[in-house]
């Protein structure tokens, strides 16, 4: 007869579940209290632990983390409704059979549970005799996944599953559906959160910047490469490298990037020198990698290489029950950033944004959410807070970019055969010296317009001082648009 241990405070919600276990056949013992069971388990070996998180004492994660210390195998299936997405992850991080939510009524909970169980028991574990002790007490972290539907719920139990192992992540998703917050929670749930977290999206640079960028360069490699440096492969040796939109990488550093994934070293432009790394490779794209690997614009070896695990994130129109959880939560964001007090949502705003597409998801929400919170002023946030206007200054931005480089390439034709207007030593100027001024403004426009007018990234991006970004802006008249 297969025993179960079920470890709960809610006496009344606990009598359903164990009528209906033990009239199946199972023998069931039942806890009040988590800090109990690891000394319970310790002197009877139980087949399945069905297990409450939010409960007085030790909580649902603080067992899971003794049963680690402690070395106690047994499947567990945590329950709990009052759960979150960093719950998910630490449960089943810590070696948790399964989670789920608890639904409005026992039936509904029974049926979720039965298939569970049933695949839990199929499972035979031994249990060590153990010496209890004091579970240790550790703090949670940021949030990074927010959600509570069943795809989200399931997305988070294999980052829990996945995030202790070596294997290399490729994690689908369309653009604004946070494909790099999946990746940091790997990354902090992993051995190696202690380590650097290097991330770098493959479309930011061109072809030679970026080979530059991931692998580094000797000093003379090229001109400007006036010093050694180290590329992003090399910093984040010891942790992880993510990789954003690889599939927009060129195929020749496809090829030195599968190199690395083979011998874990790595060769900076201009050396024939390998040097040793140790990096956990995350990479994501929101391209069909299969069309372009048809398209003979990815290599099919380094696509096999990039998904030993694949982790697809939905699009929020497809997690729309998501919604009040993710307003919610981008509310407490910026009243905290603010130290305002977070509004009340009213149902007709929920209802205006479920009634949306979001074609840029959850990166779409949370803007639309600040500027809401920006703007009100009341105890609670109404439709008429809402602002997607912003898919205008997304094309504008787009359409400055597009423009941005069609001067350059009309600039740079005209340049070359152009009489040039002599130095004030009589000398004839270089093309270089002919273009700067007009180069610098059109590279500016272009790095505006795709880092969203962020400064501080237009600096980091183009090697330029953000104050030096902020006086050229003022000297070529550079405005975002709709600006004034």
């Amino acid at each position: 007869m297969p025993s179960i241990l079920l470890i709960d405070d809610d006496t009344d919600l606990n009598e359903f579940p164990r009528m209906e276990l033990e009239s199946t056949g199972f023998a069931v013992e039942c806890l009040e209290r988590a800090e109990h069971g690891p000394e319970r388990l310790a002197q009877k070996p139980f087949d399945l632990v069905l297990l409450d998180n939010k409960m007085p004492g030790m909580t649902g994660i603080e067992f899971l983390q003794a049963l680690r210390s402690r070395k106690i195998e047994v499947p567990v299936i945590m329950m709990t409704n009052a759960g979150t997405a960093d719950t998910a992850i630490q449960a089943m991080n810590l070696g948790a059979f399964d989670y789920i939510i608890k639904a409005d009524t026992n039936q509904q909970i029974a049926r979720e549970l039965e298939p569970l169980m049933r695949a839990a028991l199929d499972i035979t574990r031994p249990v060590k005799e153990v010496q209890v002790a004091p579970a240790p007490r550790t703090p949670t972290g940021p949030t990074l996944v927010v959600g509570k539907c069943r795809t989200m719920v399931n997305l988070c139990k294999e980052i829990g599953l996945f995030a202790r192992s070596q294997d290399a992540v490729l994690i689908l998703g369309e653009t604004g559906t946070g494909k790099e917050l999946v990746a940091r929670a790997i990354h902090t749930n992993s051995p190696r959160k202690g380590k650097p977290f290097v991330a770098l999206n493959c479309t930011a640079l061109n072809e030679s910047l970026l080979e530059s960028e991931l692998f580094g360069h000797e000093a003379g490699a090229f001109t400007g490469a006036d010093k050694l440096r180290k590329g992003k492969i090399e910093y984040a040796s010891g942790g992880t490298l993510f990789l954003d939109e690889i599939g927009d990488m060129p195929l020749h550093l496809q090829a030195k990037l599968l190199r690395v994934l083979e011998y874990q070293e790595v060769e900076r432009v201009g050396s024939n020198e390998p040097i040793k790394v140790d990096v956990r490779l995350l990479s994501a794209t929101h391209r069909d990698v299969e069309a372009a690997i048809q398209e003979g614009k990815f290599r099919r070896d380094l696509f096999h290489r990039l998904n030993r695990v694949t982790l697809r994130l939905p699009p929020l129109r497809e997690r729309l029950e998501d919604l009040p959880e993710l307003v919610e939560y981008f509310l407490t964001r910026a009243a905290e950033a603010t130290s305002r007090s977070r509004p009340a949502v009213a149902e007709s705003t929920l209802e205006r944004l479920r009634a949306r597409q979001w074609p840029g998801n959850v990166r779409e929400l949370q803007n639309v959410i600040f500027r809401a919170f920006g703007v009100c002023r009341g105890p609670q946030l109404l439709p008429t807070h809402l602002d997607f206007s912003t898919e205008n200054v997304e094309k504008s931005s787009q359409s400055t970019a597009n423009e941005a480089l069609a001067n350059l390439h009309r600039l740079i034709v005209w340049a070359w055969d152009a009489e040039k207007p002599k130095n004030p030593d009589g000398t004839e100027p270089t093309l270089w010296e002919f273009l700067h001024n007009r180069l610098e403004e059109e590279l500016l426009k272009f790095a505006l317009a795709r880092c969203d007018w962020n400064q501080t990234k237009v600096a980091d991006q183009i090697g330029m001082a953000r104050t030096t970004v902020i006086k050229r802006m003022q000297a070529y008249n550079l405005k975002p648009p709709g600006s004034k």
